[in-house]
């Protein structure tokens, strides 16, 4: 019992020392005071501090990304020839069920999107990003999307980045869901309109 409330203090109170001055600027001397235990307590559980920054996020990272790995198996299931009027209605349900995880872990997912640069969960959003194209791509039966690849990369890690805004900003479920459907609509109908379009080489050439 003693060693699982050290390890709890120790979790509460990096916790409030990372939400304040994220990974880099934490100091671990002060993480571990404030807990009320000595640095030499402290690595009888974690050998550096960003592991201890991992064992904070690990489990929502995991969740965000299972998340979205569900969204992209529910829409491979949908035959072909319906899978591109199927996205508006996966991505609904998947995102409301997204945003309900995050909201049960509002710390660690403001931890993963503001806080972790210099840890290996500074890319997070990156990962995200690449789920999230595997998902559009599923949507049409090709393996890349009619975009540059900047474009793609801006476009999908924009959609992500104000998903996490939405999230940390919203005062209710219902604002956040009402706001990401907002934005899902602007997101999908853009995207359908690109695929349904001329190809990107036709589309970009200039006049």
């Amino acid at each position: 019992m003693e060693n699982t409330d050290t390890l709890q203090k120790i979790h509460e109170s990096a916790k409030k020392h990372f939400l304040a001055n994220g990974f880099q600027r934490a100091s671990l001397r002060r993480i571990v005071a404030d807990a009320g235990f000595t640095l030499g307590a402290f690595y009888g559980y974690y050998s550096t501090k960003e592991e201890l920054f991992h064992a904070l996020v690990e489990r929502t990272a995991q969740g965000i990304l299972s998340c979205l790995s569900e969204m992209a198996a529910t829409l491979n299931a949908i035959p072909d020839d319906l899978k591109l009027a199927g996205i508006s209605e996966v991505f609904s349900e998947g995102m409301a069920r997204l945003v309900d995880f995050l909201l049960k872990n509002k710390d660690e997912a403001r931890l993963l999107l503001e806080c972790a640069e210099g840890t290996r969960y500074e890319n997070f959003l990156s990962e995200m990003m690449e789920q999230g194209l595997l998902f559009m791509a599923k949507a049409t039966g090709r393996h890349e999307l009619p975009l540059t690849p900047l474009a793609q990369k801006l476009l999908v890690q924009s959609y992500f980045s104000l998903l996490g805004q939405a999230v940390l900003l919203g005062d209710t479920r219902e604002e956040i869901l009402k706001t990401m459907k907002d934005i899902q609509s602007v997101f999908t109908d853009g995207i359908v309109h690109v695929l349904l379009e001329e190809p990107a080489k036709e589309r970009n050439s200039l006049p």
